[in-house]
């Protein structure tokens, strides 16, 4: 498996190496933000975040691949980028999705109550994760 794009982070296409070629098995998307900080201080808090977001094709869950994926777009985050912090968020009812942040040493900060709609209309649970560069074991 591989990144099919190079820096800078944004989308990253994940591709699974079969042998005759490549297939696209997922994305992982990273979403650089501003951390909070006052005011007299707040430059320093520009750019120190990164919110991840994936999307695989449930063909090759349990697999391995998503946790791979992640784990390198972690890794890029706190390595080259520099972040202080990721975060990541899912519907509560996504419990792959969780499963796997709690797997990479993500903790829970958060679930909301129906706060998160769904594709199909309905108001949904979400929780969300984060980790701190200095939590990160890789």
């Amino acid at each position: 498996m591989f990144f099919a794009k190079d820096y800078p982070l944004k989308d990253l296409a994940v591709e699974l190496d079969t042998g005759q070629g490549t297939e696209l098995i997922g994305t992982v998307m990273l979403n650089i933000v501003d951390g909070w900080g006052q005011r007299e201080i707040a430059q320093q808090a520009k750019g120190v975040e990164g919110n991840l977001g994936w999307s695989f094709d449930p063909a090759y869950g349990g697999k391995g691949y998503a946790t791979e994926a992640v784990r390198a777009a972690i890794g890029l985050c706190f390595g080259p980028l520099g972040l202080h912090r990721v975060t990541a968020e899912c519907f509560a009812a996504n419990e792959p999705s969780w499963r796997l942040m709690e797997r990479l040493g993500m903790r829970k900060e958060f679930q909301g109550r129906k706060d998160s709609l769904h594709r199909s209309g309905e108001w949904m649970d979400s929780m969300g994760y984060a980790l701190l560069a200095e939590e990160w074991t890789g």
